[in-house]
């Protein structure tokens, strides 16, 4: 596969940094972080270019959120102008890398997605006998970052730009060692290790959660030359109609997960399972017939519901309809009021 040359200047430039701004406005206008900026974007996006071009970047400090439903996550909210330089590093790399990504991965793609996933999912459900779903022990924390600096080197040969990734990378060193967060993921004392560890919430970070296991996914069709396989960031599953095959498969995924990017399964011993019965995936419970969501899920948008309906906030009802509307499938939202 031939790396890409030169792109950082396509990356610094003004053009860019101001269209990925736009982009990153999207759906977020009435943010109050959003509203704040936009008075001083012009004035920081040119400085920023300036910053870029004398190899002065330097992101700023993370706002750590943590989050308890629908599971416990650290959120890492960057400051508006470090996360406009995520978009404007997506904008330029991701058309040139995307496309050598598998096409058994479906999160965060144009194309892809969560509905894609599920029908090829239910799709494998109708034609095999046998399953196995498989994920990462906390992916996000476990992610070397030379690793993954390593990665994207076998792609890109631009230094300014391989820098670049370097200094967003590092930027979320240390996140994961604040005070009392390892109590509130329930890590143990000592992980992750030094080295490790990208931070959620970031689009830099979803990106490259997608290729740091795109050698996972061709490994998998090429090697183990599994009948039907899925990944969906850190969660994938394998299908086929020999349960002993599947066995012998997990195993190896296990080894090159350990040898290739320091990583572990979450359930090393994962049962294979028929693919009869309804089974839990991608936060949906999925049968031979279709999915739904779990009734967690319908109870808590029940209570945000009845609570934005007591308030008054019309508005906000038809952005949590339209939501989980999306979560079915279903893309068209009502109109309320």
């Amino acid at each position: 596969m031939r790396r890409v040359g030169e792109v950082f200047g396509a990356i610094a430039a003004l053009e860019n940094l101001w269209g990925a701004w736009r982009d990153f406005q999207r759906g977020k206008r009435g943010r109050p972080a959003v509203q704040r900026f936009r008075p001083q974007a012009a004035e920081v996006i040119v400085r920023l270019t300036r910053d870029l071009v004398a190899g002065e970047y330097a992101p700023f400090p993370y706002r750590l959120l943590r989050i308890t439903t629908p599971k416990r996550r650290l959120i890492a909210a960057a400051a508006v102008r470090d996360r406009v330089v995520h978009h404007a590093v997506h904008r330029v790399l991701a058309p040139l890398l995307d496309p050598g990504l598998s096409a058994q991965t479906y999160a965060c793609l144009p194309g892809k997605g969560l509905h894609r996933a599920l029908l090829a999912f239910i799709a494998g459900f109708r034609r095999y006998r046998w399953h196995v779903h498989l994920d990462i022990r906390a992916y996000f924390p476990s992610v070397d970052r030379g690793i993954l600096l390593e990665v994207m080197a076998r792609r890109v040969k631009d230094r300014r730009a391989l820098a670049l990734l370097g200094t967003i990378a590092e930027s979320g060193a240390g996140i994961y060692e604040a005070p009392g967060v390892a109590e509130f993921l329930g890590l143990e004392p000592g992980f992750p290790p030094a080295g490790c560890g990208l931070p959620i919430g970031n689009l830099t970070s979803q990106w490259w959660g997608n290729h740091y296991l795109a050698g996972l996914d061709h490994f998998v069709m090429r090697e183990l030359k599994a009948p039907f396989y899925q990944r969906y960031m850190d969660d994938f599953v394998l299908m086929g109609d020999d349960a002993s095959a599947l066995e012998r498969q997990r195993e190896a995924i296990a080894r090159w997960l350990a040898a290739e990017r320091r990583l572990t399964l979450k359930d090393p011993g994962a049962v294979v399972r028929g693919c009869a019965a309804e089974v839990l995936y991608l936060g949906q419970r999925v049968s031979r017939v279709g999915w739904r969501p779990r009734g967690e899920t319908m109870r808590r948008f029940e209570r945000r519901v009845r609570g934005l309906v007591a308030a008054g906030d019309v508005e906000a009802v038809e952005r949590s309809v339209a939501s989980y509307r999306g979560v079915l499938g279903l893309r068209r939202p009502p109109t309320l009021g």
